[in-house]
């Protein structure tokens, strides 16, 4: 395919290797610059603005990269012969793995790396071996530079300097001195600050929990950083930061890389390896005394907690959230001490309904009413299976039609070949004919598999059919575990929203069901 400005992607990324003085727009603008300009000297024209794909990341796999993935998902359409890069590893910095991936789709779809320095044809060897190179020696940047970064991470955390993100409640992040003496640390804001001492109060001298901080601040007009109530998560997060007493504390979660499910996943979980945590003085003001701080760690650690029980009571688990919060829905046992005999009932409600209001249901209410809602759906498979056995016969048809015309295409081809080796056709004139029959021969036979394609979605949907009558089943019976129960119901619902409508007698509750198949 004969490389133009109307059939190539333009692909601009910003990264952490460029300039950190320059502004992310500067960067991109300069590098669009460069590759109009060669656009424009090679081509005689721009690229025009719906084939620049333009990226801000600094991810280190292409998982992470949106942009990345939407142009090698549209260089698979066959229509693209090149994508302009101003260099390879604008393409990957990442792994063996990710490199692999951008080499065989340029490979396979036959498509060509241009720079302003070399088009890289990666069918070729020579070409496509110099090009991992490129991205190898990009790879091993990527890595020097993080260790780099990190290591100066490090050493301003040891000075006292605060280089999170995320100011901490009850500060706000400035930088202060001048020059290359320019340091980030906090600022005490007041109104947040005499929230977080009287967290500290409530919980040391009072001898609150955190549920009831959460619901005492909850009243008042200064809200959490993150959301518009506080829970008993932020409550302990505050007592246990040490960055209210002036220290810094760095490495408390560190990000740890993964293998799951053939991918790299990215976790935080808190470190419990003493040393690798830092802690340092901060050159920021304290809001809270050391003596106060450190009896709250005392008391925290002084609750005794008895082990849970971690086995799966909740059926919906994953699956049931709150329609008007989005929070999950949980499960709760409570004793009726109203009843003369303490019975216990199952209740499910929302996580926050202190603060959405939502009201709770029976657990056997709930169950009847999902149960119902899948029975009703049941009618439209039902039609949907006779439309699958109309494409089915309509499939077997069409199948045979097409196997007894490549049988027809064969035959003619063997005759061809006895026309040939009997002189009746000349060497040019076989092959045009039997090209033009083997290019219909194999259309054919591609028609057969997307045929057979089609079968094999319709025996999965009629093996879904029959699964989902057996899941239904399911819900009646009292006997099966809550985990194989939850497995169940998450391999054909994705999502069930619960609306608590108390105000209509006749629908008090209602769901939304959202199914896989």
């Amino acid at each position: 395919m004969e490389i133009n400005e109307k059939n190539v992607i333009m692909y601009l990324r910003k990264s952490r290797a460029d300039d950190s003085a320059q502004q992310v727009c500067e960067v991109l603008a300069k590098h669009e610059l460069q590759l109009q300009d060669y656009a424009v000297r090679e081509f005689g024209k721009k690229i025009s603005e719906e084939h620049i794909c333009r990226e801000v990341v600094s991810g280190e796999t292409i998982d992470d990269r949106p942009v990345m993935k939407k142009v090698l998902h549209m260089l698979e359409s066959q229509i693209y012969a090149g994508v302009l890069v101003i260099e390879p590893q604008r393409l990957s910095r990442g792994d063996l793995l990710d490199c692999g991936r951008v080499i065989n789709t340029f490979r396979y779809t036959n498509t060509a790396v241009i720079t302003p320095t070399k088009i890289y044809n990666l069918c070729d060897e020579y070409d496509r071996r110099f090009f991992e190179m490129e991205l190898m020696r990009g790879n091993d940047y990527l890595e020097y530079s993080k260790r780099i970064m990190n290591r100066g991470r490090m050493a301003s955390v040891k000075q006292g300097n605060y280089i999170a993100s995320v100011r901490p409640f009850g500060y706000n992040k400035i930088i202060a001195g001048s020059g290359k003496d320019k340091f980030h640390t906090l600022e005490i804001k007041q109104e947040e600050a005499d929230v977080v001492k009287m967290i500290f109060d409530l919980y040391v001298n009072k001898g609150y929990g955190f549920a009831k901080i959460a619901k005492i601040l909850d009243s008042g007009s200064v809200k959490p950083l993150k959301s518009d109530n506080w829970s008993p998560y932020s409550i302990n997060s505050i007592l246990s930061n040490p960055v209210y007493i002036g220290k810094i504390r760095w490495n408390i979660r560190k990000t740890v890389k993964i293998w799951k499910d053939e991918k790299i996943l990215k976790t935080r979980p808190f470190n419990h390896n003493n040393d690798e945590i830092i802690m340092a003085d901060g050159k920021h003001e304290a809001i809270i005394d050391e003596k106060i701080f450190y009896e709250a760690q005392k008391k925290r650690g002084s609750i005794s907690r008895e082990k849970k029980d971690v086995t799966l009571k909740n059926p919906f688990a994953g699956i049931m959230v709150c329609g008007r919060c989005g929070a999950a829905m949980i499960m709760k046992k409570y004793t009726d001490k109203r009843n003369k005999n303490n019975k216990d009932a199952t209740y499910i409600l929302c996580s926050r309904q202190s603060v959405c209001h939502t009201k709770s249901v029976k657990y056997s209410k709930i169950s009847e009413i999902i149960k119902d809602s899948l029975l009703c759906i049941l009618p439209e498979f039902e039609i949907d299976m006779s439309v699958c056995r109309q494409k089915e016969n309509c499939i077997d048809v069409a199948i045979d039609s097409i196997l007894n015309n490549i049988h027809l295409m064969k035959k003619k081809d063997e005759r061809q070949k006895d026309a040939y080796e009997n002189g009746i056709y000349s060497k040019e004139e076989y092959k045009l004919r039997n090209e033009e029959l083997q290019s219909q021969i194999k259309k054919a036979e591609e028609m057969v598999e997307n045929e057979r394609e089609r079968q094999k979605e319709l025996l999965l949907y009629k093996e879904k059919k029959l699964y989902f009558n057996d899941c239904i089943k399911l819900i009646d019976n009292q006997n099966i575990d809550a985990a194989k129960m939850n497995h169940f119901l998450k391999s054909f619902i994705s999502k069930i929203e619960y609306y608590d409508n108390s105000f209509n007698d006749m629908n008090k509750y209602n769901l939304k069901i959202y199914l896989k198949i």
